[in-house]
């Protein structure tokens, strides 16, 4: 076959499958500016050519609305963008200490087992007993970090710490929601951001690491050596240094991140069921209150469309974020 025709190929089907994926969303935007009459007469295809556009959905959502759906997209911005920055935050010092350091520090290890004696003490003030056991075994997991990080070998301390951290991002959050649902509730934290944002960012930080790794993980380059001959410290080092050397990689992980945190369900269902309420679980709800009037009354289907492109307008641009950063940092 020659080798125009064989790329002809490849691109058209390409093409076919591109619009097989794209068709969905094209039809749930197009549905979002329809009217009852053509949502009953249907189906109609293009705007401005079969059908007239109506924006009667938008301003039924965007300000008509008792369910306060602006209310729910802010609630998944504020906690997506915070949790985003956490998890990437802490997963860059994460990496940089497991890859520069060949030994623990002594003020980390305090650290560690500071975070082992609160977590003992705090187990005494709880009643609940699923809360006390989840408390004993992160002061367990606390202890045996410092012991790790203190006396281990360079080689057990990165290997083992980061096989650790991996390894939690294996357990089920169906198992762990039950725990995190009654500490939430024993301190207040119930259906507010904080919860969400600091859920968000212990469940995200293994995958963070595990994108930052082939970023981050390198030996210390000759700029890093050069900073650190001219008396530069070593939070300075890696955010004036390490990280601007890899931010189209950094930006690339934190965009999947974000994908992440704000498409989360499962624990936003259990910590935040009213005022703190997100987007997924709100749409889930509005699609299981209201099945019999969107199979019954046309606009209850523009409504939920609207709602939807409203939810799904900040994923599409992250993905586009992510795939240019990515083709930047697999260039670089």
């Amino acid at each position: 076959m020659p080798h125009r025709l064989r790329h002809l190929l490849v691109y058209s089907l390409l093409g076919v499958w591109a619009c097989v994926c794209l068709f969905p969303l094209y039809w749930v935007a197009a549905t979002s500016l329809k009217g009852p009459l053509e949502i009953v007469a249907g189906p109609f295809y293009l705007p401005f050519v079969d059908y007239a556009p109506s924006l009667d959905p938008w301003r039924y959502i965007l300000f008509d609305s008792n369910d306060h759906p602006l209310r729910r997209h802010l609630n998944s911005a504020v906690v997506a963008f915070a949790s985003t920055a956490l998890t990437v935050l802490f997963a860059a010092l994460a990496i940089y200490g497991l890859t520069r350091y060949r030994r623990g520090t002594p003020w980390l290890t305090v650290l560690f087992a500071g975070v082992a004696v609160g977590m003992a003490g705090s187990a005494w003030f709880v009643s609940e007993e699923p809360v006390r056991l989840a408390f004993v075994t992160a002061a367990l997991a606390a202890s045996l970090g410092a012991v790790m990080i203190r006396r281990a070998p360079s080689t057990l301390h990165k290997n083992g710490i980061t096989l650790a951290i991996l390894a939690t991002r294996l357990v089920p959050p169906v198992v762990i929601v039950l725990p995190v649902y009654l500490m939430a509730q024993h301190t207040g934290m119930l259906d507010t951001r904080s919860a969400l944002v600091f859920v968000y960012t212990a469940s995200n930080l293994p995958v963070a690491m595990w994108l930052l790794q082939p970023i981050l993980g390198a030996a210390a380059t000759d700029l890093e050596e050069a900073a650190e001959l001219d008396g530069a410290s070593r939070l300075r080092i890696l955010f004036d240094v390490v990280i601007p050397a890899a931010a189209p990689g950094v930006i690339a992980a934190g965009a999947l991140v974000f994908l992440l945190c704000w498409n989360e369900y499962l624990f936003a269902v259990y910590l935040a069921p009213d005022r703190a309420m997100t987007m997924p679980p709100f749409l889930a709800a509005q699609m299981s209150v209201r099945e019999q009037q969107a199979g019954s009354d046309p606009e209850e289907v523009t409504h939920l469309a609207a709602a939807i492109v409203l939810m799904i307008t900040p994923l599409v641009f992250c993905a586009g974020l992510a795939q240019r950063f990515l083709g930047r940092a697999v260039r670089q």
